[in-house]
């Protein structure tokens, strides 16, 4: 997968914004240099009381449409089932279902024909009458090489005021921030958010192992754009060509995110 961290050190000595901590440059972002890492399409419905009795007819269903890939269950209970699907992680519950999966294609493309299959096989064997909302969650990570990089690159998009000197008797700058909006019409709705993260990676093998598997103590820092674009209003299945939503919420998400980076 591309490593945006190549671009950032590239940026650094042309920008001429200053960051809001160390006054040192920060890095000019835009959608196209962060990474895609997950996208998930969900679906949520009336309660399907059905799930009990066909649960197994549709995972059938869905195996048939998936010809070619192994369909490995993961958990399994009453009102929830579970399924990986090739890198896909596939879920059916009572009242939703929904597809994730990491790191897929740019374009957006296979998930999309995979995100109808799916779709297509819960609503023939659920007969679910209508969808009560649509949602489509792709996030984005841009890697920084260290986590005052990403504090100062987040505090540069302008998105929220930092507070000048000591706050609640702590002299240190904040971490983690997040800014957060929703937006949502009688049809549809957004929840926007944009955040400085830091993620842990611990593992020490068991004793067994420890002469022959290495232990792993990383961490990665960077920002997280997560954006959650759904309908609010009833749908019919017949209605919406999910692969085309897809496409459609994609559009909208690299046209109307622009304002997070000061374009």
């Amino acid at each position: 997968m591309p490593n945006p961290k190549g671009r950032e050190d590239e940026a650094l000595a042309a920008d001429t914004r200053t960051d809001p901590i160390s006054a040192a440059p920060v890095v000019p972002l835009d959608l196209a240099s962060f990474n895609l890492e997950q996208a998930t399409l969900e679906i949520r419905y009336p309660i399907a009381l059905q799930l009990w009795d066909k649960c197994g007819s549709v995972w059938e269903l869905i195996r048939e449409k998936w010809a070619g890939i192994d369909i490995v269950p993961s958990h399994a209970e009453p009102s929830r089932t579970i399924f990986r699907a090739g890198k896909n992680t596939l879920t059916i519950e009572m009242e939703a279902a929904r597809i994730t999966t990491p790191y897929p294609d740019r374009s957006l493309d296979e998930f999309g024909k995979s995100a109808r299959d799916f779709v297509t096989a819960v609503v023939q064997g659920l007969k679910i009458p209508h969808f009560k909302r649509v949602g489509f969650r792709p996030v984005y990570f841009w890697e920084c090489a260290t986590r005052e990089r990403a504090v100062s690159t987040f505090f540069s998009l302008g998105l929220v005021k930092l507070p000048e000197g000591k706050r609640f008797e702590v002299s240190e700058h904040p971490r983690n921030a997040q800014y957060i909006l929703r937006w949502e019409s009688d049809a549809k709705g957004v929840l926007l958010q944009v955040r400085d993260e830091t993620r842990k990676l611990d593992f020490d093998p068991p004793p067994e192992l420890a002469d022959s598997v290495d232990p792993v103590h990383t961490e990665r820092h960077g920002i997280t754009l997560d954006v959650d674009y759904y309908t609010v209003a009833p749908v019919e299945p017949a209605q919406l060509d999910l692969a085309e939503w897809i496409r459609h919420s994609t559009h909208v998400i690299g046209r109307d995110t622009k304002y997070v980076f000061g374009e």
